[in-house]
């Protein structure tokens, strides 16, 4: 019999880093990001290929895509426009994310367009991308909660999906993008999304702000989830939520999922070696909690 297994996308080079008060140096973002996919993640967002006046955290996006090259079929890269296809295209990526937000109000201060005109500019970054044989992501932000316009129902969130479905978008995940969410919300919206849309593959992401990302997450997979975000240390946040609390730790998480005797294919010891390594990089204690257990208490997580 198979056990149940999960695929966990690592964010943390790109969601964590971009709200990091001073950039990382490439070498070091290189280091991290191949320590993780050492850890065996199978999915690590690497970059954005925003404008650097925006996220100057991630101007060196080309110059980190280089010294990866020979794993770049494991990088995924956050592309915000038609221009920054082009730039990802250059790169040699062959898995990029698109996101739109539930809201006109956050979508205007992230990417400074409608929902209307994203969802249209999504079209056709996903024609494109799909003539190259890019595999092209999706994520549906403030699906839970708007700092700009507060609840979000339902019907906006399936409005959005629909859309993205019909384009030919088979992967999306609904974001938690300010930590508002609770779990029978995210029952709730997942079971309709799920029945709306049974041909797409639902993902989960989740931030930390009133501390209840893992209950979330929780919550999703019980609706059958088996796709989730997270970032390395629970660094994170968009300089775009005011007040927004970093992603849900994915060495927290990973440990827990698979003391429940669930498959993530992660060598979760060794990526709590990695948050440790970061955490001494920044100079910062890092909002996770299992890297931070010492001596035998650490040896014992998944022992």
């Amino acid at each position: 019999m198979s056990v149940p297994s999960v695929e966990w996308v690592e964010v943390g080079p790109r969601d964590g880093l971009q709200s990091w008060a001073s950039p990382l140096p490439t070498t070091a973002k290189v280091g991290l990001i191949t320590n993780l996919l050492d850890c065996g993640l199978r999915r690590v967002e690497a970059t954005s290929m925003v404008h650097p006046k925006w996220v100057p955290q991630l101007a060196d996006a080309e110059a980190v895509l280089e010294a990866l090259q020979d794993r770049i079929d494991r990088l995924r890269v956050l592309v915000p426009n038609r221009r920054g296809l082009d730039r990802a295209k250059d790169a040699g990526v062959r898995n990029i994310a698109v996101t739109v937000a539930a809201t006109d109000g956050y979508n205007r201060h992230n990417l400074n367009r409608s929902v209307a005109e994203t969802l249209k500019e999504i079209a056709e970054i996903g024609s494109l991308a799909s003539r190259e044989g890019i595999a092209v992501d999706s994520s549906i932000s403030v699906a839970f909660g708007c700092p700009y316009e507060g609840a979000v129902s339902t019907a906006r969130v399936e409005e959005v999906a629909v859309v993205l479905a019909d384009g030919g978008i088979s992967e999306i995940a609904l974001a938690d993008t300010i930590g508002v969410a609770n779990p029978a919300q995210v029952e709730e919206l997942f079971q309709a999304m799920k029945q709306r849309l049974p041909s797409v593959r639902w993902g989960a992401h989740f931030h930390d702000t009133r501390g209840a990302a893992m209950a979330n997450l929780l919550s999703a997979l019980e609706t059958g989830v088996s796709l989730f975000e997270g970032s390395i240390g629970g660094i994170g946040g968009s300089p775009f939520a005011p007040a927004a609390g970093g992603n849900l730790c994915s060495e927290d998480a990973l440990t827990m999922l698979e003391a429940m005797g669930l498959e993530t294919g992660v060598d979760v010891n060794r990526l709590i070696d990695v948050a440790r390594g970061l955490e001494r990089t920044l100079g910062a204690r890092l909002p996770g909690r299992v890297h931070a257990m010492q001596g035998s208490e650490a040896g014992s997580v998944l022992a």
